[in-house]
């Protein structure tokens, strides 16, 4: 039953898309993107002076969550790029961005 046990799929979903933004480093790789299109991970963990496995692990978790898409780039690595469906993550990197001090 539906939002009987702590809410419905829907909440439990949006839960997981703000946990998925809301670390510093998936925020920097989404701005990154949202400025450059697409990279490859050498070139966002070079962009944003990270060791690869890290930024490894955060495109997972974008691309897990949908905020990201890997598209084959032959043999070579896979290029990230915003998700067409994103929009949501855009709207919660907005806010992020609205409600940081100045």
């Amino acid at each position: 039953m539906e939002g009987t046990e702590g809410g419905s799929h829907g909440d439990i979903e949006e839960h997981y898309r703000f946990a998925a933004i809301s670390h510093p480093l998936r925020q920097a790789i989404l701005r990154l993107l949202a400025d450059r299109g697409e990279a490859d991970e050498g070139e966002i963990a070079a962009a944003l002076d990270e060791r690869r496995a890290r930024i490894a692990y955060h495109l997972r978790v974008l691309v897990g969550r949908d905020a990201l898409k890997a598209a084959a780039r032959g043999r070579s690595r896979a290029l990230y790029r915003w998700a067409p469906d994103a929009r949501w993550a855009r709207k919660l990197l907005e806010e992020d961005d609205e409600e940081e001090p100045q």
